[in-house]
C-alpha cells in the first residue's frame, strides 16, 4: 500500500488531508453528538458507538487495523472531548495518515525525490 511514484506520494498527500478532515466531522464532528441528540445515548456509548463504526469501515484493511482504528478513534474522540474542539483530532489524523508518505521516503521506495 506504499505510493511508489512521486505522483503517487503527492495523491496520498493530498488524500492523507481530504480524509482526515473529512472522517473527523463525520464521526467526531457529527455522529457523536447526532447519536446523544437523537438517540439519547451517553457519552460513553456514543464513543464507543461511533469508534466501533469507525473501526469496521476499515475492514478492507484487515482484522488487525479495525482494531488500530477503533483504538485510534477512540483517543481523537478523547481529544475531541477534551479540547472541545475538531482541529486536535483532524491534526492528528492528519499526521497519522501521512506517516505513510514519510516512511516511503525514508526508505527510498518511490521513483522520484519530491519536495515534499
Amino acid at each position: 500500500m506504499f505510493p511508489r511514484s512521486g505522483k503517487s506520494l503527492v495523491m496520498f498527500t493530498i488524500l492523507a488531508f481530504v480524509v482526515g478532515v473529512s472522517e473527523e466531522l463525520i464521526f467526531r464532528g457529527y455522529l457523536y453528538s447526532y447519536l446523544q441528540e437523537y438517540w439519547s445515548v451517553s457519552d460513553l456509548v456514543s464513543l464507543i458507538i461511533v469508534n466501533a463504526v469507525f473501526g469496521l469501515l476499515h475492514f478492507h484493511q484487515g482484522r488487525s487495523a479495525i482494531i488500530d482504528t477503533a483504538t485510534l478513534g477512540i483517543a481523537m474522540s478523547q481529544l475531541y472531548i477534551q479540547s472541545g474542539s475538531l482541529l486536535l483530532p483532524i491534526i492528528f489524523h492528519i499526521l497519522y495518515d501521512l506517516k505513510i508518505v514519510l516512511i516511503t521516503r525514508k526508505l527510498g521506495m518511490h521513483k522520484t525525490h519530491l519536495p515534499i
